[in-house]
C-alpha cells in the first residue's frame, strides 16, 4: 500500500509529524498496532448506522496516538458516508462557560463539518443543497414532474414539510426544522438573503432572539446552554438529507482540568455527564462522539473527570486485574486506554515511514534490518524512556534521522546513525 502514496500526500503525512501534529491525510499509510481498539470503534460505527449513539474517551499520554487515532477513524467514517466534525477544545471552546465558550464550541463544529464530498470543512451548505436536490430528484424519478411545472415546487414543499414537521418532537425541532423550511424557501425563491440568514442561524450567529424573529420567524436562538441540542437535530437531519449518521471528535478535553475554578470545572464535567448519558440512554441517535483525553485528566481525584463523582460513578476504572501486573481491557467500556506501541509495532511504523520517505524524495533509503534495530534501541535507551517514549517522540526523531541521511548521501549512514 505504502507504494501507492503520492507525493503530496507524502509530503503532507512528513510534514505534519516531523511538526509532532496528526497529518488529515495518509493515515492509512502509517497506522500499525491499535486493532483492538479500532474493532471496538468499529463496532460503534455500526450501531450509530443502525440508528444508536455511542461514546467513547480516549486516554493516554500526550503522544501516545490519541489524536492519530480520532482522525482515522473520521477519515473511516467519512468513507461510510457519514458527516464528520472535529473541535479542539481549549481556553476560548469548552462544554459551557460564563464568556459563551460552549457556543464557541458549537460554532466550531459546524465550521469543520465535513463530507466525503467536502473533506476539508464548510459542508453545511453543502448538505442542505444535496438534501433538497435529492427531494427534487425524488419528485422528478417518482411523480413525473419537471423543475418549472406548477405542481412540482408544491410537492417539493411538501416532502420538505413532511421532514421538518418529523423533528417537531425534538428539544427545539420546532424552530430548527422552521428555519430549514425557510433556507428551501430561499432556494425555490432565489431569495439568497434568506439562505444566508438560515445558514447564519444554523451556525449560531445570531446574537438576539429579536434579530432572529424579523428576519426568520423564529423565536429562538442557538446559545451557550442549549447548543448541544442542536447537534443531536443535525445528527437527526443529515440521516433525513441521505447521510449515515454525524461523528463529532474532540480534542483535549485536558483544557477542562485545567480550569482554574473548581464550580467552572464541574459546570463542564456536568454537561459532559450529559451528553453522555444521552448516548447511554438514547436520547440521541444515529449520534458518535468520541474525545481524547489525557489520563490525569481523567482520573486526578482532585481535578479530573472522576473528581466529579456523578462521572467517575459511570465511566469507573477501565480493565480488569488478574493479579500481579496483568489486567485485561475491557473494549466494551466507555474509556479505551492507549498502551503506547512496542518494539515491534514501531519497527513495522519505521519501515513505513521510510518508504513515503523515499517516494517523496525520490530515493531508495538505505537503512536495513540492523539500522532499524539500532534506532530503536538508541530511542529506548534513553533516561526513562521505557516509561516515557511515545510515538510522537520516536517519530520526530525518525523523521529527523530520515532527513539528514537523504541530504548528505555523500556521507556513510553510519557516520550519521551511529555517530
Amino acid at each position: 500500500m505504502e507504494n501507492e502514496i503520492s507525493s503530496a500526500v507524502a509530503a503532507t503525512v512528513l510534514n505534519s509529524l516531523k511538526s509532532g501534529v496528526v497529518p488529515r491525510v495518509g493515515l492509512e499509510y502509517i497506522t500499525v498496532g491499535r486493532r483492538s481498539e479500532i474493532q471496538a470503534l468499529l463496532q460503534d460505527v455500526s450501531i450509530i448506522e443502525q440508528g444508536g449513539a455511542a461514546f467513547r474517551f480516549i486516554e493516554g499520554k500526550y503522544g501516545s496516538g490519541k489524536t492519530f487515532l480520532m482522525h482515522a477513524l473520521r477519515n473511516h467514517v467519512m468513507e461510510k458516508d457519514f458527516v464528520v466534525t472535529d473541535v479542539e477544545l481549549s481556553v476560548e471552546r469548552r462544554l459551557v462557560g460564563n464568556k459563551g465558550q460552549g457556543l464557541a464550541t458549537y460554532k466550531e463544529l459546524i465550521r469543520n463539518m465535513s463530507t466525503h464530498a467536502c473533506p476539508d470543512s464548510g459542508a453545511l451548505q453543502l448538505i442542505l443543497d444535496k438534501w433538497i436536490g435529492s427531494l427534487e430528484n425524488e419528485v422528478v424519478q417518482f411523480e413525473g414532474l419537471v423543475p418549472g411545472h406548477e405542481v412540482f415546487d408544491v410537492r417539493v414543499s411538501q416532502k420538505i414539510y413532511k421532514i421538518t414537521s418529523s423533528m417537531e418532537e425534538r428539544v427545539n425541532g420546532f424552530d430548527f426544522g422552521k428555519v430549514l423550511a425557510a433556507y428551501y424557501k430561499g432556494h425555490r425563491t432565489g431569495d439568497t438573503e434568506l439562505q444566508k440568514s438560515a445558514l447564519r442561524w444554523l451556525c449560531g450567529e445570531y446574537r438576539t432572539r429579536t434579530e432572529a424573529k424579523s428576519e426568520l420567524g423564529v423565536n429562538l436562538i442557538i446559545t451557550d446552554d442549549n447548543w448541544y441540542d442542536f447537534i443531536k437535530l443535525f445528527a437527526d437531519f443529515v440521516v433525513k438529507a441521505g447521510y449515515a449518521g454525524l461523528y463529532v471528535c474532540m480534542d483535549e478535553l485536558a483544557t477542562l482540568y485545567d480550569i482554574p475554578s473548581r464550580v467552572g470545572r464541574e459546570y463542564n464535567y456536568n454537561r459532559l455527564l450529559s451528553i453522555y448519558n444521552d448516548a447511554l440512554q438514547g436520547k440521541a441517535s444515529n449520534l458518535g462522539i468520541i474525545v481524547s483525553v489525557t489520563k490525569e485528566a481523567m482520573e486526578d481525584p482532585v481535578r479530573g473527570v472522576f473528581s466529579f463523582e456523578p462521572l467517575k460513578s459511570r465511566l469507573g476504572m477501565p480493565g480488569y486485574e488478574q493479579g500481579g501486573d496483568k489486567k485485561l481491557r475491557d473494549m466494551a467500556s466507555p474509556i479505551i486506554e492507549l498502551d503506547t506501541l512496542n518494539p515491534g509495532e514501531m519497527y513495522v511504523l519505521l519501515e513505513k515511514l521510510s518508504r513515503i520517505h523515499g517516494v517523496l524524495y525520490n530515493y531508495k533509503p538505505s537503512l536495513e534490518h540492523d539500522d532499524y534495530i539500532y534506532f530503536l534501541k538508541k530511542q529506548y535507551a534513553k533516561a526513562g524512556a521505557d516509561n516515557s517514549i511515545t510515538p510522537r517522540d520516536m517519530i520526530k526523531n525518525y523523521v529527523t534521522l530520515l532527513n539528514l541521511l537523504q541530504q548528505n548521501q555523500n556521507v556513510p549512514k553510519e557516520e550519521i546513525l551511529y555517530g
